[in-house]
């Protein structure tokens, strides 16, 4: 598995497989890079990129209270190593708050962006309390939280063990306070900066993430897919449906004749 060192010495892990355009994508707290297992066949077409971000799952811990902005920063860093001058950025869920923040940051560095169950800032009542609740839990019995979104994610049980597992290398501190960073950030008036094409996507079911998408509306070069019958977590559950919305993404706005 490939790893880089930061400057003070720690190594953070990423998988990379394919050829082509590269999609680097960005998990949510706790999940690490097992969050986009079903992410993995977009390598026939993308070179994908799936960090652990510090703290989290096979990557050292780095800052045991990372920012948004420090995340952002850490993006930079591991495109830098790959000597890449762009890539396609896919945050899913608070993974997007750091996606929006890199490409808000390193806007020359993002060929597009694309967004998962994204929020601009936390601005439902069940999505905060979803993020308390979350945060909550993990203080109490981390083990009984992973297994939870385990399950909300993933059908197999051999997988949900493997992704349980993988969060429980989390450091409890870093998971935590990603947790509340993302419950905090705000980036909704500099959405209008976000220049490069963006794809959102979301599932019909939760509607306390849906109701975000008012925010975006200011994006001049957005485009929306919308998942039957899906909830949160379309990644891992609707998986052909978000693998060929990228990929329809890509070939209509960067395959043009």
């Amino acid at each position: 598995m490939p790893f880089y060192m930061n400057e003070d010495g720690q190594r953070l892990f990423f998988e990379d497989c394919g050829k082509g355009s590269i999609i680097l994508f960005i998990h949510p707290p706790g999940m690490g890079r097992k969050a986009f297992l079903q992410q993995h066949e977009l390598a026939e077409q993308f070179r994908i990129i799936v960090p652990d971000l510090s703290g989290h799952g096979d990557s050292d811990t780095v800052n045991l209270s990372p920012t948004i902005e420090h995340y952002a920063e850490e993006i930079r860093h591991l495109v830098d190593y790959l000597k890449v001058d762009q890539v396609f950025v896919f945050g899913y869920s608070a993974g997007g708050s750091v996606a929006q923040q890199f490409a808000l940051s390193y806007p020359e560095k993002v060929k597009g962006l694309i967004l998962a169950g994204a929020f601009p800032k936390v601005d439902t009542m069940i999505l905060k309390f979803e993020f308390k609740a979350g945060m909550s839990r993990l203080k109490q019995e981390a083990r009984s939280l992973a297994k939870i979104i385990a399950a909300s994610h993933f059908k197999e049980p051999e997988i949900r063990l493997e992704v349980e597992e993988h969060m429980m290398k989390s450091d409890r501190m870093v998971w935590h306070q990603f947790y509340k960073n993302a419950y905090h950030y705000d980036c909704a008036s500099r959405l209008d900066e976000l220049v490069m094409p963006v794809l959102l996507l979301y599932g019909t079911r939760p509607s306390w993430i849906n109701k975000h998408l008012k925010y975006y509306r200011v994006l001049p070069k957005a485009s929306l897919v919308v998942v039957d019958h899906a909830s949160h977590q379309i990644p891992a559950t609707h998986a052909p449906v978000v693998n060929q919305a990228v990929r329809e993404f890509f070939n209509r706005t960067f395959m043009k004749k």
